[in-house]
């Protein structure tokens, strides 16, 4: 129960994202936006280190030259193109778009999974995706007209698929024993260093006026604050169903603090692909839970 509470608080934080980089608006461009949150929120995360009973784990940091690759891939899907292109595509769609779009990533991780880490696929699974598409189509495809919308659907709906590349690695850096803080801690690095590369693209925007300070701050803090907490969940719910539990808890509270804080109106068309994406992802959280199930089944028996 404790674990799931955890989840849930990680869905809240996140989903609270989209506002901050709205409140921010034009202020600071977007690419160097998410570059600060990720210095900010790496800062954070080594602090807590420091500042816990994890301090003994500094001695840990070091990363080998075997997960150097691994590291790189992570930080460049998940961080580079996850964080980069999510906050990127709020310049050119609503909020509630954006999160309903990136968060395909359940199950484009579940198929990731299946080809490299040779987890098995279910037909549940199957109709899952197809729900997926339908729902994502609903959203999608009604503005196929509107050229700026669409590059924002899209950069959305890629941000989603490098998150799913991030969960397939953190998955495989759990097998082999890594405490989640390091398999955190250097794709940020990694991947905002990266994030760098990408600055000449757009136009170099940084006006921190008024409130914009401590809007990039809380901005970076609940970033921190969702990354904690989901690690907290996983010591007790080590399963996709950690996952799915986000999964509708984030896209949920950005739609109902786009309404209340920045007055968006939702279409319908909106509500019915995000039904379907999200009665999606309990399918796969479902079928997942069965696996396990099972498993453990097989073990005692």
């Amino acid at each position: 129960m404790k674990g799931t509470l955890y989840l849930i608080l990680c869905g809240i934080f996140l989903g609270t994202i989209g506002i901050w980089v709205k409140l921010i608006g034009s202020s600071v461009s977007p690419f160097l936006l998410t570059i600060l949150r990720v210095a900010i929120a790496s800062v954070m995360v080594l602090l807590l280190i420091i500042f816990t009973k994890n301090m003994k784990t500094l001695e840990t940091l070091e990363m080998k030259k075997k997960n150097l690759l691994p590291f790189i891939i992570a930080g460049f899907f998940g961080v580079t193109i996850g964080f980069g292109f999510f906050i990127k595509s709020f310049s050119y769609i609503p909020v509630s778009n954006a999160v309903i779009l990136m968060y395909v990533y359940p199950l484009v991780t579940a198929f990731l999974s299946w080809i490299f880490l040779k987890e098995k696929i279910t037909r549940l699974e199957i109709i899952a995706l197809i729900l997926v598409l339908v729902g994502v189509w609903s959203i999608y495809g009604s503005e196929m007209n509107l050229q700026a919308n669409t590059f924002g659907n899209i950069l959305a709906l890629i941000s989603g698929c490098g998150y799913s590349v991030f969960f397939v690695f953190m998955r495989y850096f759990e097998k082999r024993g890594m405490p989640y803080w390091k398999v955190t801690f250097w794709p940020l690095v990694i991947g905002g260093l990266m994030l760098t590369l990408l600055l000449p693209t757009e136009s170099f925007i940084f006006s921190p006026v008024h409130s914009v300070p401590i809007w990039i701050f809380g901005l970076a803090f609940f970033t921190f604050l969702g990354y904690i907490f989901y690690a907290k969940g996983l010591n007790t719910i080590r399963a996709h169903n950690a996952v799915i539990t986000v999964s509708l808890t984030e896209p949920l509270t950005a739609i109902v603090l786009a309404l209340i804080i920045l007055s968006e109106s939702i279409p319908q068309y909106v509500y019915v692909g995000g039904a379907l994406i999200i009665f999606a992802n309990i399918l796969v959280g479902r079928e997942h839970k069965k696996k396990k199930l099972n498993i453990n089944n097989i073990k005692s028996s």
